[in-house]
This record gives C-alpha cells, sequence and structure tokens, in this order.
C-alpha cells in the first residue's frame, strides 16, 4: 500500500510537470488582414498549450511555477501588465503602472510567488522605479529609485536578496551623444543601492539593458551601441557586484553584422554557454562560461528571442518571421541544429523567450 502511494504521488507530480508550459513569448499575428497582439505557452516538445490575445503589444512572459502565475508585461512605453494563469492562460487580473509612469517591457517574481517587481520610467525625464505589486489583489506595495533613468530588463542577483537592474539611459534614441546608462545592484528589501557599474568613455555610447545570471556573483549583458559606425564596440559584457567588467570577443565579421545591436541575452540551463542574439544581423553568437570564450555563431533572420532549453548546451531561438529554432552547442564542435528543429508559424515572434521551468 505504501509502494502504491508513492507510485500514485510519484504520476501526480508527472502529470503536473506536463501541464506546465516549458516557455512563454509575446507575438504579433497577422491572419486575415488585422493585426493583433498575443501572448502564448508551449511545452518541452513545441506543442502550443495556450493562447491568450491582448490588445497591447507585449515584451516579455515570464512565469512562477509554484504559485501558476503568468506575467505578461506591455512594450514600453507599457500601459498595462496581465496576471494570468500559468496553465490556461485565463486572466486573473490587470496591473496598473505608478502614476505618470509606464511599464519598460520587464519584470520579475518574488522567491515565493507573491509579488511581482517591475521597471517603469517616470515622465519625460524618463527617471527609473522599481514598482512592486502584491499580487494577492494587484495593488502597489513598494516602490524604488532604480538608480538611473530608462531602466529596462532586472533580474535576481544568484544572493537573491539583490535586484540587479540595466538602466538603458537613453532618452533620445536618433541622439549618438553619450547617454546615462549604468548596470546597478539594490537591496531588495530598502532600495538601497548597492554597486553602481557605469562604462569608461571609450563605451559611452552603450545602453546596458538586457540582463541574465551566470553563476556565483556574475551577470551577463548585452548592450545597445547608439554609435555603432564609428567603432566596433562590445557588445555583450560579464560584470560582477564588486565592479568587475570583462568584454566577450566576437569575430570582426560576426560583429560587423550586428550593426552594434543586441536583443536578448540568456544561459543555457547548465549554465555551460551564454547566448546573445542580434535580429538587426540576423545571428546568435555563443561563448563558454568557463573561460568566457567565442565558440560559434548560427544564422536566422530577424532572430531576437532566446532562452534556455531542455537539457545542458540547449537553447531555443525565435524570430520575428515566426521561426522557432532548437540548437545545441559545444565547446569543440561548435553549433549546430538538427534538420527537425525547425518550426515555423504564421506569426511574428516579439524580443523575448522565457524558459518556464
Amino acid at each position: 500500500m505504501a509502494l502504491d502511494r508513492i507510485l500514485q504521488r510519484r504520476a501526480q507530480s508527472l502529470d503536473m510537470a506536463g501541464s506546465l508550459p516549458a516557455h512563454l513569448a509575446a507575438c504579433g499575428d497577422n491572419a486575415g488582414g488585422t493585426h493583433r497582439f498575443a501572448a502564448m505557452a508551449f511545452d518541452s516538445g513545441g506543442r502550443l498549450l495556450w493562447r491568450r490575445d491582448i490588445d497591447f503589444r507585449a515584451h516579455d512572459v515570464i512565469a512562477h511555477t509554484a504559485t501558476r502565475r503568468c506575467a505578461i508585461i506591455g512594450r514600453k512605453p507599457g500601459p498595462i501588465a496581465l496576471m494570468v494563469d500559468l496553465v490556461t492562460g485565463e486572466l486573473k487580473f490587470d496591473l496598473v503602472p505608478l502614476a505618470n509612469c509606464s511599464f519598460d517591457g520587464h519584470a520579475i517574481f518574488s522567491a515565493d510567488g507573491s509579488r511581482l517587481f517591475t521597471t517603469q520610467s517616470e515622465g519625460r525625464e524618463q527617471s527609473g522605479r522599481i514598482v512592486g505589486y502584491d499580487l494577492a489583489n494587484g495593488t502597489i506595495v513598494s516602490v524604488f529609485n532604480s538608480h538611473g533613468i530608462e531602466p529596462h530588463e532586472l533580474l535576481w542577483s544568484p544572493a537573491r536578496d539583490r535586484i540587479v537592474v540595466g538602466n538603458g539611459g537613453i532618452l533620445d534614441r536618433n541622439a549618438t551623444d553619450p547617454i546615462d546608462s549604468c548596470l546597478v545592484w539594490i537591496d531588495a528589501a530598502t532600495g538601497a543601492l548597492v554597486r553602481k557599474i557605469v562604462l569608461g568613455e571609450d563605451d559611452e555610447t552603450l545602453s546596458l539593458r538586457h540582463i541574465a545570471v551566470l553563476d556565483g556573483d556574475r551577470i551577463v549583458c548585452g548592450v545597445q551601441d547608439q554609435d555603432p559606425a564609428t567603432d566596433l564596440r562590445s557588445l555583450v559584457l560579464v560584470a560582477d557586484s564588486q565592479g568587475t567588467v570583462t568584454h566577450l570577443d566576437l569575430p570582426r565579421d560576426v560583429h560587423r553584422r550586428m550593426a552594434g545591436y543586441i536583443g536578448s541575452v540568456a544561459v543555457d540551463p547548465s549554465g555551460a554557454f551564454i547566448c546573445a542574439t542580434s535580429p538587426r544581423g540576423g545571428v546568435a553568437a555563443f561563448w563558454s562560461t568557463r573561460d568566457l570564450r567565442y565558440v560559434d555563431s548560427i544564422d536566422l533572420p530577424d532572430t531576437c528571442g532566446v532562452a534556455g532549453g531542455a537539457a545542458a548546451g540547449e537553447f531555443l531561438l525565435t524570430s520575428g518571421h515566426g521561426a522557432r529554432l532548437a540548437v545545441s552547442v559545444d565547446v569543440t564542435v561548435g553549433v549546430f541544429a538538427a534538420a527537425h528543429a525547425l518550426r515555423t508559424d504564421p506569426l511574428q515572434w516579439d524580443n523575448h523567450l522565457s524558459l518556464a521551468r
């Protein structure tokens, strides 16, 4: 009887895991000549689990598996965010930004899933705010300074008591003047500034926007260069909370193709590889996290979304042309994709793809 109960619990846990999405993404859909937006969830085999049509363009879609919650965050300047059921996509409630603010596209759940922290920009000055919501009722319960302007992606540091924020620092996207960008570590309880990294004069046109957590205390950062025509500045950096910054190398031809623009960064499930995508270049590049050496790259037109796959060395890429491409990376072989690894959907996948579990 004891064995029967164990087997029953194991079967129930497998059923529960199977009902949860593996990946989440936002998209555009022009079917029938009408432009619409949606958020979608897929299982590990790429099968659609649910689709939620929305009346705004979303940027990132993230999950908290323990509480079965999913947040759909409006693209900057986002007017709204949605909290939905992770398994069904059913709407729970709306989230509205702080007064005189807009959502900047990204958010993170607290460890227990009771709160959601978002990046928001206030007014014409784009003053950065980290706004926390109580997910029992969707009310705002905390507001911190992001210690910069135009904050974008935020993540938990490996220590889990600090939030890392990429403050983009761009007020005028057509200007090539120095921008006010920085990478900051913030105390999650008080909002106090723990560490702030500002790049040197040679990199003053770089916008620190998209980030991913590495092992230890390291953060990988993908940047956008406001003045890519004048020089080949590093587009992917690794930084830690002690202020050490390492610039990752790229072959010159791949670097030029990227045209100064990284759209998203991710780390594989084993923590062994970094991937950075460039939709302008139609290319995804990969590095080893052990020695931060460049490994290889793969072509995929208009690729931007990237997330870890199911196993070590695996990633899933998405593109604005509707492609979903599963790839594997090896330090010896490089990056490769099986013949059946490409799916093409009649959609325009947006900038980001997230791993739900």
